[in-house]
């Protein structure tokens, strides 16, 4: 089976999603997939070069949103923080896993970066991760 509807989207083949799957467990990897293809869009901020600095990652819960930095292993949900962090069970959570595919299946909504916004942007990233 392959994933991408259109042919500006990556696809992922078979042997790929099941190197992914023995990495990350069947579990976790479809949760990160369902995020990918889900309803709200992963929004991947650049900037003006199309370099992605910064995703919105959907939580499970409506209007919930994780900052997720592209080449940082950090998300402030709560499975994280219990998975990886303290139990040490899972090597990411699936904002963190649905960031990456998203940004390799370019299955991403685009919204360009500016310099104003970027500070305030990681800002919230911060605050969300002391909560």
């Amino acid at each position: 089976m392959t994933y991408g509807a259109d042919t500006r989207q990556a696809y992922l083949e078979n042997s790929h999603l099941l190197e992914l799957e023995s990495l990350f467990g069947q579990a976790l990897l479809s949760r990160a997939i369902g995020i990918v293809y889900g309803k709200q869009p992963v929004i991947a901020y650049c900037n003006l070069d199309g370099q992605c600095s910064l995703l919105d990652v959907p939580g499970s819960k409506y209007g919930t949103v994780y900052k997720v930095f592209p080449a940082i292993n950090f998300c402030a949900c709560e499975s994280f923080y219990d998975w990886v962090l303290k139990q040490k069970r899972q090597p990411t959570c699936k904002h963190v896993l649905a960031a990456r595919l998203a940004l390799l299946l370019r299955r991403t909504k685009n919204e360009p970066l500016v310099i104003n916004s970027c500070l305030g942007l990681k800002q919230q990233f911060v605050a969300d991760c002391m909560k």
